[in-house]
């Protein structure tokens, strides 16, 4: 099950018990608010417009929430503990199934991590990739 804005907004309005769509400044409305957006913007993969359209709000007052609500978690310990609530509660409902399928590729290995391995125990693995080759004229005297 993904998590959608209709699923954020229902777990919002039941935490607190209140309908956020209100138009009241409020401090306890505007505060689920900020949490509302905040959760919409690490949650989903929706734009600000469609975050603040889902509150009949403007992609502005969205982006203004979320910055906020950041700036709010860092001083008010009671409204980061909501946050973090609210966060638990909707991660349970996270699945990563939108996500891309990790792709196991091989990795490149760096050139110093050669050293590490104890393959260039005598010189660096670097010193051995960037010796100087024969140059053009001493190539043809070779063959």
């Amino acid at each position: 099950m993904t998590v959608d804005l209709q699923l954020i907004k229902l777990t919002v309005e039941r935490y607190f018990g209140f309908n956020l769509n209100v138009r009241c400044r409020e401090r306890h409305l505007v505060d689920a608010r900020k949490i509302y957006f905040s959760l919409c913007r690490d949650f989903t993969k929706s734009s600000l417009m469609l975050i603040g359209r889902s509150m009949d709000r403007d992609h502005a007052t969205a982006l203004h929430n979320i910055r906020s609500c950041k700036d709010l978690r860092k001083t008010d310990p009671e409204f980061n503990e909501k946050y973090i609530a609210l966060y638990r509660r909707l991660s349970m409902f996270k699945s990563d199934s939108w996500k891309f399928k990790a792709y196991n590729a091989p990795k490149v290995i760096h050139p110093g991590r050669f050293r590490q391995l104890g393959y260039g125990k005598t010189k660096s693995i670097r010193k051995v990739f960037n010796q100087r080759g024969p140059t053009p004229k001493q190539r043809y005297e070779l063959h």
